[in-house]
């Protein structure tokens, strides 16, 4: 299922992959209460939140950009034929992903840019694909551009043992190291303009080099691209309350209430890696607090 938003002739369009349930609500965000997404379940369920079972509900996706006459994608998802026996929901897949990419008129092979906002299981599987046994790249022709501080964190094959843990090592092995071979990628670090568009600024905290896009129109119309700064709608009502696969809780935090702010006080739609809803939310500040004030559709 794809779809659209239109910036003024930048288009952005929102390709799902996957759709289910991960965690529970306390397994997802150990620091939640129940009593905040009781006094939320009118909206919150059974969209986001299942009260019975306390199930919480994402999904992964892609972000098709169409912006000055390339298309640039953002984030991969989880991928096809990926071994991910620790994350049992993302084992194996065999989904039709690539038929949603070409349904959304993307041909792979014309892809121009791929954009890894950090480099998590979920948001580069489709990096690659599988060709007999060898893991090639799925964007022959595309510019990977990767966090290098993620890259230095979790690569195998680093000077050091990976900081992040050897749940990382078969997503290098499968997802990251073949483009790096194939000589298809650009590493970045802080601020990345990527065109007059778009422009990549550091989000730390989820990992070191988790990032978000600004994406602006030839108007006045502008888009926040969020990755996992936010997993559900309660962390922008409750930002000190992070998932439990934020690598650095207090730097999460802060990246989550800077971009709040941002968003609120330029009236920024915010779209989100894993909300499982073809909307865009508009935050607004109440008092030391934030509310999602609308959402904005993607048609």
């Amino acid at each position: 299922m794809a779809k659209t938003l239109d910036l003024n002739g930048v288009t952005l369009t929102r390709t799902f992959e996957w759709q289910g349930n991960l965690m529970t609500r306390p397994q997802l965000i150990p620091a939640s209460d129940r009593a905040d997404w009781e006094a939320n379940r009118s909206w919150l369920a059974p969209t986001f939140w299942d009260p019975a079972t306390e199930d919480t509900w994402l999904c992964s996706q892609t972000i098709v950009v169409r912006s000055a006459g390339k298309t640039i994608l953002i984030d991969t998802g989880i991928g096809n034929h990926k071994p991910r026996p620790y994350i049992p929901p993302f084992d194996n897949l065999d989904t039709g992903f690539l038929k949603n990419l070409r349904t959304a008129g993307v041909d792979p092979a014309e892809v121009d840019i791929v954009i890894n906002t950090h480099l998590h299981a979920d948001h580069v599987g489709w990096n690659t694909h599988l060709v007999g046994e060898q893991w090639v790249p799925t964007f022959p022709n595309a510019t990977y551009l990767l966090p290098q501080a993620d890259f230095d964190h979790w690569n195998p094959e680093g000077d050091t043992e990976p900081s992040g843990g050897m749940d990382q090592a078969p997503v290098f092995a499968d997802s990251v190291l073949p483009v790096v071979r194939a000589g298809l990628v650009q590493f970045y670090n802080g601020t990345h303009l990527i065109d007059e568009h778009l422009t990549l600024k550091p989000a730390p905290g989820h990992s070191p080099g988790s990032s978000i896009v600004h994406v602006s129109s030839r108007g006045s119309e502008k888009v926040i691209v969020a990755g996992d700064v936010f997993h559900t709608p309660m962390e922008i009502l409750r930002p000190d309350q992070g998932a439990c696969f934020d690598e650095d809780h207090a730097l999460a935090v802060q990246s989550r209430r800077r971009l709040l702010a941002q968003a609120a006080e330029q009236s920024l739609p915010i779209i989100t890696g894993h909300f499982p809803i073809d909307r865009a939310a508009v935050v607004a500040r109440r008092g030391d607090s934030y509310v999602i004030d609308d959402w904005v559709s993607i048609q």
